[in-house]
C-alpha cells in the first residue's frame, strides 16, 4: 500500500522533477515542447527511412521480375507453337503415308507398307488397352530427409513400366501423346522428363494398346503391376490404372531413314549410281 501511496501522490520520478524544476529556474518551459525543430527534424526522419524501407522491402525487383515475366511468357509462347506444329506434323505424316500406300497400291505392296508403317510408328492407332498415370507425391515439394527425392517420378519409373508394357504384349505406347518407336528415349535433361527431346508436364500417362482380354492382366500380375504398387505404398508416387475399350496412340514423329541397304530386283535397272536403292527401314 506505501508503494501505491507513494506512486499515486509523487507520479513524477524525482530526477524528473528536479530537471524541471532546474529548467523552470532558468526561465525555460517545463518540460520540453514536441514543437522543437530538432524533435520535428528526427521525426520527419525517422519516418523516411522507414518508409523508404517499407517500399524496398514490399517492392518487387522490377528488372528481374519483368525478365522472369518475359521468359516465362516466352516459354509458354514456344510451347503453344511446339504444339501446334507437332499436329501439323502428325497431319503431314498421316497424308505422306497415304500418299504412299496408294502409290504402292498398283504394285500389290499397300498392305505391307501399312503393316510396316504401323511397326514402325508412322501411323496413329486405336483401340482398347490400358492407362496408367504416374505423378509425384503430393508431399513431394515438402518433403524433407533421404527420401524426399524418391518421392518424384524417374525417368527410370517410365522406362520400367513401358518395358512391362511391351513383356505384357502392348502393340504401341505413348507417354502424354508421345509415340515410343525403336529409337524413343526417356531419359532425364536436368530436372525434366523427357521423350523424343520432347519435355513432359505432370502428370505422366503413359497409353498402352493391345489385346483387351490379355493385357491388363498380364500387366497388373506381372513386374509392371508389382512395380508401380511398391512406388505408391513406399513412396507415395500416385499411381492410377485405367482399362478402356477404346484409346488413341498418335503417330511418331521424326521418322528418318538410317540404313540403307541393297534390294535384289533380278535388273540393275533399280539401282542408283551409288548401287544402293533407296529403301530401308524407318528410324532403323
Amino acid at each position: 500500500m506505501t508503494l501505491i501511496t507513494t506512486m499515486m501522490q509523487r507520479p513524477l520520478d524525482p530526477g524528473y522533477a528536479a530537471a524541471a524544476d532546474r529548467r523552470e529556474r532558468l526561465g525555460q518551459p517545463r518540460a520540453t515542447s514536441l514543437r522543437s525543430p530538432l524533435l520535428l527534424a528526427a521525426t520527419v526522419g525517422i519516418g523516411l527511412v522507414l518508409g523508404v524501407a517499407s517500399t524496398t522491402l514490399t517492392a518487387p525487383d522490377s528488372p528481374r521480375a519483368a525478365a522472369r515475366a518475359d521468359l516465362v511468357r516466352q516459354i509458354e509462347d514456344r510451347r503453344v507453337e511446339v504444339d501446334r506444329l507437332s499436329v501439323q506434323a502428325q497431319d503431314l505424316q498421316a497424308q505422306v503415308t497415304a500418299l504412299e500406300a496408294s502409290t504402292l497400291d498398283d504394285g500389290g505392296l499397300a498392305e505391307t507398307s501399312r503393316t510396316l508403317s504401323t511397326v514402325a510408328g508412322a501411323l496413329p492407332m486405336e483401340g482398347p488397352g490400358i492407362r496408367v498415370t504416374l505423378d509425384d507425391a503430393p508431399d513431394a515439394d515438402t518433403a524433407t530427409g533421404e527420401d524426399a527425392s524418391l518421392k518424384r517420378v524417374f525417368a527410370r519409373d517410365l522406362q520400367y513400366v513401358t518395358n512391362a508394357m511391351w513383356e505384357a504384349g502392348a502393340e504401341a505406347i505413348s507417354i502424354n501423346g508421345n509415340r515410343l518407336t525403336s529409337v524413343a528415349a526417356i531419359r532425364f535433361a536436368g530436372s525434366a522428363l523427357v521423350v523424343h527431346n520432347r519435355p513432359l508436364a505432370r502428370p505422366y500417362v503413359i497409353t498402352a494398346l493391345g489385346n483387351p482380354d490379355a493385357l491388363p492382366s498380364r500387366f497388373a500380375d506381372g513386374a509392371g503391376g508389382v512395380y508401380i504398387s511398391a512406388l505408391h505404398s513406399n513412396y507415395g508416387v500416385r499411381a492410377d490404372t485405367e482399362v478402356s475399350d477404346r484409346l488413341e496412340v498418335p503417330a511418331a514423329l521424326g521418322l528418318t531413314t538410317r540404313v540403307a541397304q541393297v534390294v535384289d530386283t533380278g535388273s540393275a535397272s533399280g539401282s542408283d549410281r551409288s548401287g544402293a536403292d533407296a529403301t530401308g527401314g524407318a528410324g532403323g
